[in-house]
């Protein structure tokens, strides 16, 4: 899909240029754009390889496990099922905390891992743990935005780590926000099944 809507895009770009006369700035910012792609891709890879060995230390030296043993008493009412089943609270941990240090790219693996231990017992249909787990990867509070300052830092921001107060709001007020609704929609479903 992403192909598809990248073609045309590149064929309506030509056609106004042709339309208007603007080939050679067409041809000088589709070479300015490549430049600037494979700049801000290294930038980012940079970031990732340095977060994501920092998370492997962090695994092999304990440090997750006793982040995991911090966030436990909180994630046993986010996710109560898990916690009863002792199923995918670990994996759950480490994804919430790889978020947390904004760490997005290596948290997927983890988040992946959680999912396929909360869906053990749920083959046909989603558990409320896991649509909660779903709703709050979408907006995990993240204390380092790695990719955000990395691409503010490639476009040439020299206050890229001015924007960390806002972040944090927003981004409490969203896992805030993510786990209300999707624990209040756990409860309207379940009087919506209770009979009457």
């Amino acid at each position: 899909m992403a192909f598809r809507i990248s073609g045309i895009l590149m064929v309506i770009s030509f056609l106004f240029a042709l339309c208007t006369g603007n080939l050679p700035s067409l041809a000088e910012a589709t070479v300015s754009g490549c430049g600037k792609a494979v700049t801000v891709t290294l930038s980012l890879l940079g970031m990732m390889c340095l977060w994501g060995g920092l998370m492997r230390v962090a695994e092999v030296t304990g440090i997750l496990k006793r982040l995991e043993r911090l966030l436990r008493p909180l994630l046993s009412r986010i996710f109560p099922d898990a916690a009863r089943s002792g199923r995918g609270i670990p994996e759950i941990a480490a994804a919430i905390v790889a978020n947390i240090l904004g760490i997005g790219n290596a948290a997927t693996p983890l988040a992946l891992r959680a999912m396929e231990r909360l869906s053990e017992g749920h083959r046909d249909c989603a558990s409320d743990d896991m649509v909660t787990f779903t709703v709050l990867g979408t907006a995990f509070p993240s204390l380092i935005p790695t990719t955000v300052l990395s691409l503010l830092t490639a476009a040439g921001s020299h206050r890229a780590f001015a924007i960390l107060p806002a972040v944090w709001l927003t981004s409490l007020c969203l896992s805030l926000f993510a786990v209300l609704t999707a624990r209040g929609l756990r409860h309207l479903k379940r009087k919506d099944v209770t009979p009457s």
